[in-house]
């Protein structure tokens, strides 16, 4: 309603878990939006697969075919103007798309230069979008254009969740009588929001309460005067909507919640906004009034105090269900919420088009239309002088499509990563091994989703070795299994690696291409694959295996658990004959482990980001 009252606000996000209505939430926006309105107020939803000449533009294909000349066609974003852009699970959101949105929102117009085409079309809209928290954050360029960021909502009391479950049960029994039955709400929203856009412009807030936001804004570690002025208009929209013609405390805070605090960078300590507020004495306070005049107030005492007070008034309404991760971490990671992609040519979704001609000879029929259409007109007459054929026969003709027109699609498919954990469990270090395993497996886990990987575990002793958990994202079922390994027994080194390749092998089919074999040992092997325990026969299988590592172009690292006081290279010379990496480490734990596994996993991930 906020957004709704006040469009230079530029959008909101909404973050929350699945089964919270957030969908419904945002699509009952365009209702809202559109209360009282004299002209139609557009309301777009932009899929996740949107290609950039559906968002942007392009040719018109038709009208360039018939006139023989280029004609641009309208975009989602020059088709939104004027009304709102809605943008379900926006973590999602491809890189690329989310910077034209970003950069839409931030000029107010769509500038199209492609294929030989300059135009440019209004984009003044305001951005609604949802996201699940859990599945990462959205592209810090879109949360730096929109001004309410609204995340981790109130859990809901029985009696509220049973209600919900009765409405929506009725919904579905009979949709139009049950909206018949909120007609009368409905319009009471719509009359509030439409006198609070008639009340808005006369709103006024005084210099005074200006300071404290701004000094709100210090506290919370915000760099910058933008959220500053955000958080006004907010202040002066909530105002509004509650019929007040000046803004007060719980406008401030409302804005505070809703604008500041999901972009602080740390907690307020007490005291902080003292020296601040005394550095720079306030002799005059002025009122700012919706468009202009002002007039001469006298400052309120304490109002470093008073600012630090609403601070802690607006955490402590949300600090059940506050994101710890937005006040530790002062912006969120660029790649938050996007899974690692992959040029492929010939499977996953079609993403653009080039002129370059690949091995799969996809060829684009749309791109290519496209780019013979401007000179259809230029080819009849070269059909006609060199054919003889006559002006209407010719312009009856088939499209002509020569080879400097063709284009080619390139697809791109996401691309995960399969981490295969050999462990040792024979000896008396099978524990240390286990407990330090345990630890850089949950925690690859726990970001899995990013990159849509999966963790396998496979544990070597006695005599043979057995896939103890086949690939999963799962990290309770990881954390069971591993607890549960057997340990003791001799080291057959050869046959958990064999196990390891099978598994990778197998991951290949489902599409999963890379594969990092992550092994667990101090590299000396007693039992062979056949349960042999001669010492050459045993080495010569390690060398075979090594063999196939390579050829199949296996990664691997292998992670000597061996004090190097003690060791005599075993586990250095397996790592050369598997051709990975080798990796030794003074004191080893999870947290080093799991930074020396996804770094090789970072260089080793196949395609450019795109």
């Amino acid at each position: 309603m906020l957004l709704a009252v006040e469009p230079r606000l530029k959008g909101v996000l909404i973050g929350a878990g699945p089964g919270s209505a957030k969908t419904t939430l945002s699509r009952a926006f365009k209702s809202v939006f559109q209360a009282r309105s004299m002209a139609a107020r557009p309301f777009i939803e932009v899929p996740l697969n949107i290609s950039d000449d559906r968002l942007l533009g392009g040719i018109d294909i038709e009208r360039t075919l018939s006139t023989g000349e280029k004609h641009p066609a309208k975009g989602l974003l020059a088709e939104a103007d004027g009304g709102a852009l809605f943008i379900d699970h926006a973590n999602l959101l491809e890189e690329g798309i989310a910077n034209h949105i970003a950069s839409a929102l931030d000029t107010g117009e769509v500038r199209l230069e492609r294929e030989g085409l300059s135009d440019r079309s209004p984009a003044e809209f305001v951005l609604v979008g949802t996201f699940n928290p859990r599945e990462g954050e959205v592209s810090p360029r879109l949360r730096n254009r929109v001004g309410l960021i609204v995340e981790n909502a109130q859990a809901v009391p029985p009696d509220s969740r049973v209600e919900i479950i009765t409405r929506a049960s009725r919904f579905h029994e009979s949709p139009g009588l049950f909206c018949a039955l909120f007609e009368e709400e409905d319009r009471e929203i719509a009359r509030a929001v439409a006198s609070a856009r008639e009340r808005l412009p006369g709103v006024r807030i005084s210099r005074e309460d200006v300071r404290k936001l701004s000094l709100a804004t210090l506290s919370l570690g915000i760099e910058g005067n933008r959220w500053d002025l955000v958080a006004v208009r907010a202040a002066r929209a909530s105002a509004a909507l509650a019929g007040r013609a000046e803004v007060d405390d719980p406008d401030m805070i409302a804005a505070i919640q809703m604008v500041l605090v999901p972009r602080a960078e740390r907690l307020p300590e007490p005291g902080s906004l003292n020296e601040a507020d005394e550095a720079e004495p306030d002799n005059q306070s002025d009122e700012v009034q919706g468009d202009d005049g002002s007039e001469t107030i006298d400052p309120g005492p304490g109002l470093s105090r008073q600012a630090e007070e609403m601070v802690v008034r607006a955490i402590d309404s949300r600090a059940p269900e506050l994101n710890p991760s937005i006040l530790k971490s002062g912006r969120p990671s660029a790649t938050s919420g996007r899974r690692a992609p992959a040029l492929h040519e010939r499977r996953g979704r079609h993403v653009r088009d080039s002129e370059s001609k690949p091995p799969s000879l996809n060829i684009s029929v749309a791109a290519t239309l496209r780019a013979a259409a401007p000179f259809q007109k230029r080819r009849r007459e070269r059909a006609r002088e060199r054919e003889g054929v006559a002006e209407e026969a010719s312009n009856r003709a088939a499209v002509r499509v020569e080879p400097p027109d063709l284009r080619f699609k390139q697809f791109k498919r996401r691309s995960g990563m399969l981490f295969v954990f050999a462990i040792d469990g024979s000896g008396s270090m099978a524990l240390n091994r286990m407990a330090q395993a345990k630890g850089a497996m949950v925690r690859l886990l726990q970001g899995a989703y990013l990159h849509r990987d999966k963790v396998a575990l496979v544990c070597f002793r006695g005599k043979a070795a057995e896939v103890l958990m086949a690939p999963t994202r799962s990290v309770e079922v990881a954390k069971k299994l591993i607890d549960a390994l057997p340990s003791g027994g001799g080291t057959p080194l050869a046959a958990g690696l064999m196990e390891s390749l099978r598994v990778a092998r197998l991951s290949r089919l489902k599409r999963m291409d890379q594969s990092l074999v992550v092994v667990f040992t101090d590299g000396r092997a007693n039992v062979g694959i056949e349960q042999a325990a001669d010492a050459g026969r045993v080495a010569e299988e390690l060398r075979q295996v090594g063999a196939i590592f390579r050829a199949e172009g296996v990664e691997s690292i292998v992670i000597d658990t061996r004090s190097r006081f003690i060791s005599g290279g075993e586990a250095q010379e397996l790592a050369r004959q598997l051709g990975g990496r080798y990796l030794y480490l003074p004191r080893p734990d999870s947290t080093s482990i799991y930074n020396a596994v996804t770094s090789v996993a970072s260089s080793i991930r196949v395609g450019p980001p795109v």
